[in-house]
């Protein structure tokens, strides 16, 4: 009696029910009845799903971390990036196994909800919607910054505004439409990293890596900071019900990503350090 006792104030306090669903027979894993009549449908293929996952890691994260990474790992930043990219690679793991599981819209939320308590997933899909929110504007800001040379009228908040008023448009007519537009992006975004590498190649000084030393404290520490690029893995497995045939595609597009992702930015890190030098 003093356990049961014990398990319905877990209960009361929202805390652990997947605990009580273990030992007392409760279900607050069989959460179907919540979403019952409001599934997506499933219009992105495997590349869809990729190109997804490939934009949100690599983002402006790797062009903001990159400098100060390196500052730190000196010419080991590669290694730096090999160590977040393991790192990366086991948090995706549990992302995959619930994606397998349950591919869910929303899932951060979702996923929370079910295994973790209701209010774990209230909390879990505020911070996950308020993180966002701050990131992509942040992200328009710098942007804006940038735009603000092409067009000195327009005050930088005002064409951040409309940069967040054009993508959530552009989100608002349909999954198929912002993802046509993201795969343009993402095709265009690795071209130019690819032609940075490409040509940047040419002209590496091997000198700058004359002081290459993988057990430097501060690869660790660079490992940590480039961990920030890869933020985006789980995007695909947020969108999970709209990636058809997501419990193969979804963990496939996760670890395509981060394959890919890892390579340009190997690449990238490596000719940046060869043509500049690590200080």
């Amino acid at each position: 009696m003093e356990i049961v006792k014990g398990f319905e104030e877990i209960d009361r306090l929202h805390c652990l029910p997947f605990i009580k669903h273990k030992w007392m027979n409760a279900s607050p894993m069989d959460g179907e009845e919540k979403t019952e009549g409001l599934s997506l449908e499933a219009k992105l293929g495997l590349l869809d799903a990729v190109a997804i996952n490939v934009g949100a890691i690599i983002g402006a994260g790797i062009f903001v971390v990159i400098g100060i990474a390196a500052g730190v790992a000196g010419s080991a930043l590669p290694v730096s990036m090999l160590l977040a990219s393991v790192i990366a690679f086991f948090t995706a793991i549990s992302f995959i196994e619930l994606s397998s599981w349950r591919p869910m819209e929303g899932s951060i939320y979702e996923y929370a909800y079910q295994l973790v308590s209701p209010f774990c997933g209230f909390l879990t899909g505020w911070m996950w919607i308020v993180s966002n929110i701050f990131a992509g504007a942040a992200v328009s800001i710098g942007l804006a910054e940038h735009l603000h040379n092409l067009l000195p009228a327009l005050p930088t908040k005002v064409l951040a505004t409309i940069i967040c008023m054009f993508f959530s448009a552009l989100n608002l007519l349909g999954v198929k439409q912002s993802s046509f537009v993201n795969n343009i992006l993402v095709t265009a975004k690795l071209l130019i990293l690819g032609f940075f590498t490409f040509y940047g190649a040419l002209y590496i000084d091997p000198s700058n890596f004359a002081d290459f030393n993988v057990f430097q404290p501060g690869v660790l520490y660079g490992a940590f900071i480039i961990f920030f690029a890869y933020g985006g893995f789980a995007r695909a497995v947020v969108i999970a019900e709209e990636v058809k045939d997501a419990r193969r595609n979804v963990p496939k597009a996760v670890l395509i990503s981060l394959v890919v992702s890892t390579i340009f930015y190997l690449l990238v890190g490596s000719v940046a350090i060869g043509l500049i030098g690590a200080n």
